[in-house]
Formats: C-alpha cells, structure tokens, sequence
C-alpha cells in the first residue's frame, strides 16, 4: 500500500468514527508533526507563487477541475538539486461560475511567499515533475515579515480540515481544535535541513 493509499484509507476509517461520534468533519487526515513532513516531503522549497491556474480535466470518463500552482524556487531544502519551478497539480479549482471546493487541500495565490513539502507524483506532458503537498494543507506555510523584525512561516489548515492521531491505546481519534504551527522562517529552515541531512556551510 502505498503513502496515497494509506492516507486515503485513513481519512474514510476516521470519518467514519467521526460520524459516529456525532463530530464530522468534511476532511481528516493522519496529524504529522513538522519534522516527519520534513522527512517524507521528496522535495521541500522556499519560494513565490507566480501561478495559480484551473483547468478542466477528464478523469475516469467525467469532467472535473484541477489546479496547478507554480513556485519559483529560492531555496530547495535538502541534498538533492531540483528544478527551479516546482509544480503542484490538485483536485479542485474555479474556472468561470463553476467551483469545486475540496476540503483539507491547501490555497494558494499568485505573489505569496510560501515554504511547501512537497511529494512527486508523476510527470506532465513536457516531462516536468509534478507534485502533491505532503499532508494536504498541513504541509503549507505562507511565509510573512514579522513586527519587529524577521519572518515567519504560519501553518495554514484552513475550514473543513481536521487531523487525527493514535493514542496510547492504538486506537485513532481526531484532534479537537489542532492550533497550526508558527515557527520562525530561519528556525524552520534550520530544522528542515537537519532532519533531510545537509550540511550548510
């Protein structure tokens, strides 16, 4: 079973014990801590969103909406050098009158400065890799200039979006009101290349 599959089992089985617990939410998803992101994530980069563009797709004999997202990469994080523009490619998207809204999945505009974990999940039709965010919307922070001084990265879960985790009896439950992470940019750039291995001059 692959990473995919198991999250995607995991956000049925909890949903299921949701409902039956008479708290449902629209997505949860297994919680992962920052540096297991950092050490699933295939690529994890720092920097601007130059593009956010819907687009119609068929997909199993039906019409349906997916959103690919450019990063013009400042900073790959890691041992591995990658291409300059990381591509996202998700369900859901706007095009006209006509949305799709899929919970859990991470927002992104064109112009914000965001640090993203990052998955290959295939190729497009030039051979570019394409990827997914580790987590869903856990593994996204918009990156913003702190008073005072310095910058953040901010977690951004966003409505409809809950996580669950096992307890000390095994047995997963969802996280009431998970706080979303807020670290400082350099601390969190730090951490990430210690968790991945590199060694920084």
């Amino acid at each position: 079973m692959t990473a995919t599959q198991r999250t995607l089992t995991l956000v049925a089985t909890v949903a299921l014990l949701a409902a039956a617990g008479g708290s449902v939410r629209a997505t949860v998803v297994l919680a992962l801590g920052f540096d297991e992101m950092a050490a699933q994530a295939d690529r994890v980069v720092l920097g601007d969103v130059t593009s956010v563009t819907a687009r119609w797709v068929e997909r199993d004999g039906a019409k349906t909406i997916e959103t690919v997202i450019d990063i013009a990469v400042d900073d790959e994080l890691g041992n591995v050098s990658a291409a300059p523009v990381a591509r996202i490619v998700q369900p859901g998207g706007a095009i006209g009158d006509v949305g799709l809204a899929v919970a859990g999945m991470p927002e992104f505009r064109a112009g914000e400065r965001v640090l993203v974990f990052l998955r290959v999940t295939g190729a497009d039709e030039q051979g570019q890799s394409v990827h997914s965010v580790v987590g869903m919307a856990q593994g996204k922070f918009i990156v913003l200039p702190r008073l005072g001084g310095g910058f953040d990265a901010i977690q951004q879960l966003g409505p409809g979006f809950g996580v669950a985790a096992a307890g000390e009896d095994g047995v997963v439950r969802a996280v009431e009101d998970q706080a979303p992470l807020r670290m400082d940019l350099g601390e969190a750039l730090a951490r990430v290349r210690t968790v991945r291995g590199e060694v920084t001059p």
